[in-house]
């Protein structure tokens, strides 16, 4: 049996999230609805098994979002999809005996502004076991998750897997290896020439040549203590983020330098540059946060980002690191040799 629905979906949903007696599976790209939520949380807290992959971006994983941390401590099993590889499924299939697909994220846009559809599916056991293998499949390539750490809302763009711009851009590199035209590679890089993962696509479909980088990349902190950003031997292009935190207490800026080289010690590397971010918040020591992002893209632009996960409060510096850079030869790309 199979209806579809066009309208009520919000409503068809729960009916069939109640209906659940063993287990209940969800891969849901955008989840924000309190409602289905709950019946969720609901399910767990009567016994039932409940699974349950969204997105890892702001609008899923944020302060004001669902308690998805809750969600874990009642026993409901949690995964995040990431940037990397987005799970941009939308259905859910309960007790093995109903799916629900369709275009429908369960979020209060959907049931309020979109066009959506779903397709309610009753006792066609190949679909329906079909569905909930590809779940188990898609788990199998993520990490579950016990504890949830929160974006900030300045870490929205990080996060940001599909904007129209760098969607285009990644499937018109697509289109170069499906077509062999590696013409339209400049194309795909002038349309969104800041998104490393376009670049890394290409590289990765060997349509651009692979470099990596001669020696690391980081940051002076206290006591001349070197933090390692990008390192030595890693193939570009890469974006890093690392967190670090206050050493002193009420401190209101934070300064560092940035340096090239492999030396435990800060001083003894060479610098290329520094970051200074002031306006941070009253706190005692290490209890304000901030952020370093690292990237350098396949033409050696290093750019760094260092702010506030408080507040927002940033610095930024950028540079020309070519000269760091060498070409992989056969050898080292067949991962018979390293660093």
């Amino acid at each position: 049996m199979v209806i579809p629905y066009f309208t009520g979906i919000r409503k068809i949903v729960l009916e069939s999230l109640g209906n659940a007696t063993e287990e209940i599976v969800v891969a849901i790209y955008w989840f924000t609805n309190h409602e289905l939520f709950d019946k969720l949380c609901e399910k767990v807290r009567e016994g039932i098994k409940v699974a349950l992959i969204v997105h890892n971006d702001y609008i899923n994983n944020r302060e004001t979002g669902l308690d998805f941390q809750s969600f874990i401590d009642l026993g409901g099993q949690f995964f995040f999809s990431t940037s990397d590889n987005p799970m941009h499924n939308k259905f859910c299939v309960i007790d093995n005996k109903t799916l629900i697909n369709g275009s429908y994220n369960w979020t209060y846009f959907a049931e309020t502004k979109n066009s959506e559809n779903i397709l309610l599916i009753r006792d066609e056991v190949e679909a329906i076991s079909a569905f909930r293998k590809e779940f188990i499949n898609l788990t199998e390539q993520l990490e579950r998750v016990d504890k949830i750490q929160l974006l900030t809302k300045f870490e929205l763009d990080e996060f940001n897997a599909l904007s129209a711009r760098d969607y285009l851009a990644s499937d018109i590199v697509y289109e170069a290896k499906a077509t062999n035209r590696p013409e339209l590679i400049e194309t795909a890089f002038r349309l969104s020439p800041t998104n490393l993962k376009v670049q890394e696509i290409a590289v990765r479909l060997d349509l651009e040549k692979k470099k990596k980088l001669k020696y690391s990349v980081g940051a002076g902190m206290r006591h001349d203590e070197y933090l390692v950003g990008v390192k030595k031997g890693t193939i570009l292009p890469i974006s890093i983020s690392r967190i670090v935190v206050t050493s002193e207490d009420f401190q209101v800026t934070c300064e560092s330098t940035l340096y090239y080289g492999d030396n435990t010690r800060a001083s003894f590397n060479n610098p290329i540059g520094r970051v200074n971010v002031i306006g941070l918040p009253r706190k005692l020591q290490g209890e304000a946060k901030l952020k370093f992002i690292f990237t350098i893209d396949i033409y050696g632009k290093l750019r760094v980002k260092f702010y506030s996960l408080d507040n927002g409060q940033s610095d930024h510096f950028s540079t020309d690191v070519n000269g760091l850079l060498s070409t992989l030869n056969k050898t080292e790309e067949n991962g018979d040799e390293t660093g």
